[in-house]
């Protein structure tokens, strides 16, 4: 579909106002497609602020918000704050001293330290100069990133850290097996719910990623395998099974195996 778009003559850099202003040179970062990104490259893709700080090249960062310049863009996309897209201690800093929000939320509530979180092992630096910035992060933004000494340290003086279904959602999303064992050692939810998207419980989000050693922890500690979640009405098991589908995720065959009894 790509190739027969690009064949037609379709913008490789698209009119985007109302994908809230992602070009498709940022989608391919995002869902990481390196072969569409260095097509559209070889096509001449324009390359902003935000493709440069996702590709983390600060020489080009530093050309575009160079003292004198400092050409920030009038729109960030999701409507949120630039920093979200910094991929670099540099990009964060450069953006911190021309005053870009480090609190700012976007569309979908997000704020900057949440979307580092959520790069995973990739977010982990990130985060971490952040936080040598004086920026705060949420326990569950540490469990997004298995950092089980963190919120070891948060536990001593916080209990309810441990039983925080955002704690819980978090470990299981990110496939921490170690933290979620931590985590239910002390008392966490092991139908925690995520308050946002569909609602589904931790073994929804588990049975989505086919992530069966989760799945197996998660039910193993008393998990409802007949939980439904509220927008779509369905099982666990249903999940991973139009995750099949969707994500073309060969994994979660063995999550529905093992949550409908088969082999």
């Amino acid at each position: 579909m790509f190739d027969l778009l690009l064949a037609a003559g379709a913008s490789i850099d698209g009119n985007n106002d109302q994908y809230e202003h992602w070009s498709p040179l940022m989608l391919t970062f995002h869902w990481d497609q390196p072969e569409m990104r260095q097509v559209l490259m070889e096509h001449g893709a324009r390359i902003g602020l935000v493709e440069a700080m996702l590709s983390e090249d600060d020489a080009t960062v530093e050309t575009l918000l160079r003292p004198g310049k400092s050409a920030l863009p009038d729109i960030a996309p999701n409507g949120g704050s630039l920093l979200a897209f910094a991929r670099t201690p540099f990009a964060i800093d450069r953006l911190l001293e021309l005053g870009v929000s480090a609190v700012e939320k976007d569309r979908w509530d997000t704020n900057p330290m949440e979307a580092m979180s959520r790069l995973g092992s990739r977010g982990w630096p990130l985060v971490q100069h952040l936080l040598s910035r004086g920026l705060k992060a949420e326990p569950q933004e540490h469990a997004r990133l298995g950092d089980t000494g963190a919120l070891a340290a948060a536990f001593e003086s916080n209990p309810d850290i441990a039983r925080s279904d955002a704690v819980m959602m978090a470990a299981v999303e990110f496939g921490h097996l170690e933290l979620v064992r931590w985590l239910l050692d002390r008392g966490a939810n092991v139908n925690a719910r995520a308050a946002t998207g569909s609602g589904g419980t931790a073994l929804h989000s588990a049975a989505w990623n086919g992530d069966l050693p989760m799945v197996k922890l998660l039910v193993a500690a008393g998990a409802d395998v007949f939980a439904r979640d509220p927008e779509h009405n369905n099982t666990p098991a249903g999940w991973a099974q139009v995750a099949m589908t969707i994500s073309n995720n060969s994994k979660c065959k063995d999550v529905v195996d093992y949550l409908s009894g088969g082999p």
